[in-house]
């Protein structure tokens, strides 16, 4: 079976803290809460890569020089990674208009890594319309985070 983890989220957590000249909102304790939940994920269930709603293009329009959080953390838990979001010169070449568009550029990315478990972090605002698609082509979707929010005390936290 093909099984595709989904975890809901605000992509500022995919960015991380980031730096100059621009910081993203959020705590330490935030982001390292997000990490270790996704650490946690996948040790439980034994991800084998780690996929998401980015894309180099969109890292870089943040001024995020290096990799995201995700593609850190499937390194250092040595399973494989993908960005899965259309880069502007795809989204033109392939006349990718919607999110319909968007999603299901998704699932050809995921038929093209075709490694399972697969972990899949994307906007929160996706996650219906997502699980959906995946069933509808064969994946067997679960959802792990609806849309994950970092605990009060993270929020908190200096």
């Amino acid at each position: 079976m093909h099984f595709v983890y989904l975890i809901g989220v605000n992509h500022k957590y995919q960015l991380g803290l980031g730096g100059e000249p621009i910081r993203v909102e959020g705590t330490p304790a935030e982001f390292a809460e997000f990490e270790q939940f996704i650490r946690d994920s996948i040790d439980t269930y034994r991800i084998r890569a780690v996929a998401e709603e980015m894309s180099v293009a969109a890292l870089k329009k943040h001024f995020i020089s290096g990799d995201s959080v995700l593609c850190r953390l499937a390194r250092a838990a040595g399973v494989a990674h993908r960005y899965c979001d259309p880069d502007p010169e795809t989204r033109n070449r392939l006349n990718i208009e919607s999110n319909d568009h968007r999603e299901r550029h998704w699932i050809e990315e995921l038929k093209s890594l075709n490694v399972f478990p697969v972990l899949f972090v994307l906007g929160a605002d996706h996650i219906d319309s997502f699980g959906l698609l995946l069933r509808e082509h064969g994946f067997t979707p679960s959802t792990l985070a609806r849309d994950w929010q970092p605990s009060p005390e993270a929020t908190q936290a200096a």
